[in-house]
């Protein structure tokens, strides 16, 4: 009787197992993720991050979601109380930016609430930097305040092919980080 009951205590186990094991494994999966062989272009200009790779899945790119908005200017930030990761699609430091001008002269034009009314921007042409300077405005955050840019670029600093931008941002008093970066095309060159 004793082996027998030890006998079926061990089916009774087994068969637990048998179901439970299955269950468990079908919970798991698997995603092979690969380095897409091709550039990916966000507002004219090459992205490139070792930190955060672009992947390729299944014929679908991929970029972490930070990066993604960093690049967008559209901060993506961790609600630490809530558990829950937040997106702003608005800009809550820039807002009504109009850029006009062209062969290397413009005027960049809006309104800004930023930490002790200093703003930053850089010109890029998609592969380094032209310029990169401050304005300080009229008022500091929460105010709202106009601000107008003139920016000149050296003829022989312009592109021959691709986007010349400029980012307009603020640096974190928390940690020194570029924050609400706000990207606008001031013109486009060759084909």
């Amino acid at each position: 009787m004793r082996a027998f009951r030890g006998f079926a205590a061990g089916l009774l186990v087994g068969a637990l197992l048998m179901v439970a094991v299955p269950t468990f494994a079908a919970v798991v999966k698997q995603y092979i993720l690969t380095e897409p062989t091709y550039p990916v272009y966000v507002n004219g200009t090459v992205y490139e991050s070792e930190q955060y790779p672009i992947l390729n899945y299944d014929g679908h790119t991929y970029l972490p979601m930070r990066a993604m908005g960093d690049v967008l200017g559209v901060p993506a930030t961790w609600n630490d109380e809530r558990h829950q990761v937040e997106i702003r699609t608005e800009n809550v430091a820039f807002r009504n930016i109009v850029a006009a001008g062209r062969d290397g002269d413009y005027t960049i034009k809006g309104q800004a609430r930023v930490f002790e009314a200093t703003m930053s921007y850089a010109v890029s042409d998609g592969h380094s930097y032209l310029l990169e300077g401050f304005h300080t405005l009229d008022e500091g955050a929460p105010a709202w305040s106009a601000f107008t840019l003139d920016i000149e670029i050296p003829q022989d600093q312009l592109p021959v092919n691709g986007t010349l931008t400029i980012e307009i941002f603020e640096y974190s008093a928390k940690d020194g980080s570029r924050i609400n970066t706000e990207i606008v095309a001031l013109e486009s060159f060759g084909g």
